[in-house]
C-alpha cells in the first residue's frame, strides 16, 4: 500500500492553468497559456488539443519556460522522437480535425512551460451581435489540471456586464464580467470528462471581424 501511494504522487501533475486570451478587431485571438507542473521521468512531451475550429487557423506557436529558455519552433512536430531530443524544441502536429500543439518536457522537476499562438478569426459577425463559441480547455486532457483560470480582454475596450454575455460549460466553477473582462475559474479539479467551453455575445461595433457568417446569435 505504501508504495503505491508514493507512485501515485510521483506522477505528472498540473497544478495551475492560466489562460490569458487577448481579441483583436478583427477577429483574432492571442491566447497565452501557462501551466506549473511536477514533472517525472516518464513520458517526453506536453501538448494542447485544438479541434473543430469551424474556420479559424491556428499559427505562430512559441514556448518558453521558467528558466527563460525560448523553445525552438521546428515546423512539423515528430511524436516518436525521443524526451531528449524534443527538449527545448517545440513544433504542431496537423490532423484533419485540428491541431496539436507540441513541446518537449525536458528536466524533472517543477516546471511552468508558457505557450503562446494566435487563433485566427475567433470572434465571428452575425447578424445582431458578433461572438464566439470556443472550447478553450479540450476533454481529457492528461494530467487533468487542479486549478484552471481563463481571462479574455481587447485592448483600449472594456467589457460591462450589462453590454457583453458570457455563458460557460463542461467544468464547475463560475463565469463573469468583471474589471473590464471575461473571467472563468474552475472550483473544482477537472477529471478527464471536464472541459472549458465559453460563449460570449458582443454588441456590433464592438468588433470588426473577417470572418461574416449568415444568421444571428441567437441561433448560435
Amino acid at each position: 500500500m505504501l508504495l503505491m501511494v508514493v507512485d501515485v504522487s510521483a506522477r505528472p501533475r498540473l497544478n495551475d492553468l492560466n489562460i490569458y486570451v487577448e481579441l483583436f478587431d478583427n477577429g483574432d485571438a492571442r491566447i497565452t497559456e501557462s501551466r506549473l507542473m511536477e514533472i517525472d521521468n516518464e513520458g517526453t512531451e506536453c501538448y494542447i488539443v485544438i479541434e473543430n475550429l469551424n474556420g479559424s487557423e491556428v499559427k505562430d506557436l512559441g514556448v518558453s519556460d521558467e528558466t527563460g529558455l525560448q523553445y525552438r519552433n521546428i515546423g512539423e512536430w515528430d511524436i516518436d522522437r525521443d524526451r531528449v531530443w524534443k527538449a527545448g524544441k517545440c513544433g504542431i502536429v496537423y490532423k484533419r480535425s485540428g491541431y496539436e500543439l507540441c513541446w518537449g518536457l525536458g528536466n524533472a522537476g517543477t516546471r511552468e512551460y508558457k505557450t503562446s499562438y494566435t487563433v485566427t478569426n475567433l470572434v465571428k459577425a452575425y447578424d445582431d451581435a458578433d461572438g464566439f463559441n470556443y472550447m478553450f480547455v479540450a476533454e481529457d486532457l492528461t494530467p487533468s489540471p487542479q486549478h484552471v483560470k481563463l481571462i479574455i480582454m481587447k485592448p483600449d475596450t472594456p467589457f460591462y456586464p450589462d453590454t457583453v454575455g458570457v455563458w460557460a460549460f463542461r467544468y464547475h466553477g463560475n463565469i463573469m464580467v468583471e474589471d473590464s473582462c471575461i473571467v472563468a475559474e474552475s472550483s473544482e479539479p477537472f477529471t478527464t470528462e471536464s472541459a472549458m467551453v465559453v460563449m460570449a455575445r458582443f454588441p456590433k461595433g464592438m468588433f470588426q471581424p473577417n470572418d461574416v457568417r449568415q444568421g444571428n446569435f441567437e441561433q448560435l
